[in-house]
């Protein structure tokens, strides 16, 4: 309950990851199913742009995997990934990736 003044957060950086909504919610599945995600909001406020944004995604993951093949991460031993610092958005500042082969049409 929140009472009438009391001041809340709304932590972004913690959405979709709900133990007892996903399992394993830390793990990075894009296979996931169900998959109730909040990501483009919900009801009234889901978001207009949704259909163009996964569409977008869709064509741009597809174009980079068929210019690159073999792709792994680029780290030294010991290097490891940093995380972002924002309490709004939750990945890594930096992801670098080595290919095998890289088509540039």
């Amino acid at each position: 309950r929140v009472s009438a003044g009391q001041t809340i957060i709304a932590f972004v950086g913690s959405a979709n990851r709900d133990e007892t909504v996903f399992s394993e919610p830390e793990r990075f599945d894009v296979a996931r199913h169900p998959n109730p995600h909040l990501s483009f909001g919900h009801g009234v406020h889901f978001c207009l742009g949704a259909p163009l944004a996964r569409l977008e995604a869709q064509v741009s993951l597809q174009v980079l995997f068929a210019r690159l093949n073999g792709f792994q991460l680029d780290l030294l031993p010991g290097e490891e990934l940093l995380p972002l610092g924002n309490s709004l958005l939750y990945g890594v500042s930096q992801l670098p990736i080595r290919a095998e082969r890289c088509l540039v049409a």
